[in-house]
């Protein structure tokens, strides 16, 4: 498949299917606040976070093997291809059993992580355990998505994903409205993960049917040595993402109260959908910028890491803003005004979103490239700031804290040392161009977000003042943005390829 029209199709089938699970993400909680309340919500994001902790047994394996896979994949090397992904399906058989026996293993334990359970949910233990057995079969055939990751057909398993979980969802809004029982919602969680991970396993082995043959070799000895390299580092990288990361509603959880872990995971589950467009446009992109790494000239890795950061800084400023302006007029409508949280934890949320979010181009140009050993101890130097300083701040300021926390151990460390590894160990030149860049474009981003927020104070309240909300946050700051980036050389690509995306389109 054509580079460009693999990137277009894989970006269009992903965001329609990530468009899709968004609402229907907003139509489940919905029900489930209905059905079930506050505490329910905090108990399903006290749930998230140890299954979140219990991903390390993946050691970063599938973002090693996805490196490996992409050479093999433009030279069509189906022996190597094969021997690769045996390699992937074992270990993963084996990283759903360790994350069944030692999730299952932390039952009795629960309390620990609490700073008072609940005692109007039943049956806590049995809740646990199914979400566990949810997290433990996701893995057993989801190594086969990973090929057509690297293909450029994730399009496909976006498109099992969407059709799975709507299926899933009418059933569990069924189910809460009907029963108003979490453990019949969790049991079609686990029959949907699994549907959805058998019909893209055999979709994948009809697309490519070598993956069936029999005569399979051990992958080869320089191959899995730096396989192994690689998983040495990304365990660090996983143990200090987890712990930045996957712990939030831990902390509060256990220092400030499961109903307010509640609330947060409303916020938390907006910024998710955020995320997950980001994710999924890099899901697009980068099966393109790991062939352009394997064969490309430093030159032409520079040019494009500008343009992917610059289109990257445009769009994590606008959604910043938007958050800003938007989170609490939206869950005051849609859930009501006793599940909103102060504004200044919400300024911290949306401050932790941009901070992180401006990562996202530095991390995946690195992870193309197999840049991940030199700075493995990073990690957990970042995770152990984090914690220290989330649970010291949130026995004074509590959930404030705790995000406090977070910001501090994103901008102390790796806000500075990832992308001068990348420039030192990838793009072959001084950082100072990135920073001066990310202070402008920071800069863009206040003075947007400083005039959309005036703007949007001068709206009305309720369901018309959040439509004129909405519209400020759509022109306003683009309009900034646009007026502020004008004359930047990737503004001239990005206005050259959208001209180009509109004439295909109209001749097509």
């Amino acid at each position: 498949m054509d580079t460009a029209k693999g990137v277009a199709k894989n970006l269009k089938f992903i965001l329609a299917s990530e468009l899709i699970l968004a609402g229907l993400k907003f139509v489940s909680r919905r029900v489930f606040v209905i059905a079930l309340g506050k505490e329910y919500l905090g108990l399903n994001g006290l749930f998230t976070d140890i299954l979140s902790m219990l991903s390390l047994a993946e050691l970063g394996f599938g973002v090693s093997v996805t490196y490996s896979l992409y050479r093999p994949a433009a030279q069509g090397d189906t022996q190597l291809i094969k021997s690769l992904v045996r390699l992937y399906r074992r270990v993963y058989q084996a990283v759903g059993g360790a994350v069944l026996a030692v999730g299952l293993a932390l039952t009795p334990f629960l309390g620990v992580f609490v700073k008072e359970m609940p005692e109007g949910i039943p049956d806590i233990p049995l809740l646990y355990a199914l979400s566990v057995v949810n997290a433990g079969v996701s893995y057993f055939w989801s190594y086969k998505s990973t090929l057509l990751f690297v293909y450029q057909r994730k399009y496909i398993d976006a498109a099992v994903r969407a059709a799975v979980a709507l299926a899933a969802a009418g059933a569990q809004a069924a189910a809460l409205l009907l029963t108003h029982n979490y453990a019949y919602y969790l049991g079609i969680a686990i029959a949907a993960t699994l549907v959805q991970n058998a019909v893209v396993s055999a979709w994948t082995d009809r697309l490519y049917p070598f993956l069936r043959e029999r005569d399979v070799r051990p992958v080869p000895a320089e191959v899995l040595g730096e396989i192994r390299r690689n998983v040495g580092a990304m365990v660090l990288h996983r143990v200090g993402a987890v712990a930045v990361f996957g712990t939030d509603n831990l902390l509060i959880s256990k220092f400030v109260g499961i109903e307010i872990t509640g609330l947060y995971s409303n916020y938390v589950m907006i910024r998710g959908l955020l995320n997950m467009v980001i994710s999924a446009l890099s899901n697009a992109v980068m099966p393109a910028l790991g062939k352009l790494s394997a064969t490309a000239e430093v030159e032409e890795k520079r040019t494009a890491f500008r343009r992917l950061n610059f289109c990257a800084a445009w769009l994590f400023g606008w959604m910043s803003i938007c958050l800003l302006c938007l989170y609490d007029p939206f869950i005051g409508l849609w859930l009501g005004e006793g599940y909103l949280l102060p504004p200044e934890t919400v300024a911290l949320i949306v401050a932790n979103f941009y901070v992180t979010s401006m990562r996202v181009p530095v991390a995946n140009t690195k992870s193309v490239m197999g840049l991940f050993w030199d700075e493995r101890y990073k990690s957990v130097l970042e995770a152990l700031v984090n914690l220290a300083v989330s649970a010291a701040l949130a026995q004074r300021w509590g959930i404030a804290g705790v995000l406090a926390g977070t910001l501090v151990s994103t901008v102390s460390m790796p806000f500075w040392i990832e992308p001068l590894g990348l420039y030192r160990h990838g793009l072959e030149q001084p950082p100072g161009e990135y920073f001066a860049r990310y202070f402008f474009y920071l800069a863009v981003t206040a003075a947007g977000g400083a005039v959309t927020k005036l703007l949007c104070g001068m709206t009305p309240e309720g369901a018309a003042g959040f439509l004129w909300k909405l519209l400020v946050c759509m022109a306003a700051p683009n309009i900034i943005c646009l007026a502020a980036y004008r004359r930047l050389p990737e503004m001239v690509f990005l206005k050259d390829l959208l001209l180009q995306a509109g004439g295909a389109n109209r001749k097509g």
